[in-house]
């Protein structure tokens, strides 16, 4: 069984816009080092143009990451890729933070299985 999904290239364009200023690099040292217009870079980041496979690969490259991560909200099995995400948001994450951490954990989990069942009520 193929599972379809379409490219979802408003969230790409996020990716691609949030990893370059990770980098602290500007759309105009992308563009050069990808070799295409800043213009583009500016569309492909504001999903105003639906960007190929190849230049996926390329700003990829240059911006130091895999396609998965760009891609991963167009995936059905991309739940590594938001794993290595969370783990990288808790690197960041004071003593307090990270104390407070499970408990928020386990109260998220529990409010989305109240809200799952709540919807596939309303669908009834």
């Amino acid at each position: 069984m193929v599972v379809r999904m379409s490219v979802d290239y408003v969230k790409l364009g996020a990716r691609v816009r949030m990893r370059r200023e990770n980098l602290r690099m500007s759309q105009a040292e992308l563009a050069s080092a990808v070799g295409i217009s800043i213009q583009h870079v500016s569309n492909i980041e504001n999903a105003k143009t639906k960007v190929s496979l190849e230049r996926i690969v390329d700003i990829a490259n240059v911006l130091g990451c895999s396609v998965d991560e760009l891609l991963c909200d167009s995936m059905v099995q991309s739940k590594v890729i938001y794993i290595n995400e969370v783990a990288g948001l808790i690197e960041t994450f004071s003593d307090v933070e990270m104390r407070a951490l499970p408990e928020f954990l386990r109260s998220y989990k529990h409010f989305g299985r109240i809200l799952k069942k709540s919807i596939q009520q309303e669908d009834m």
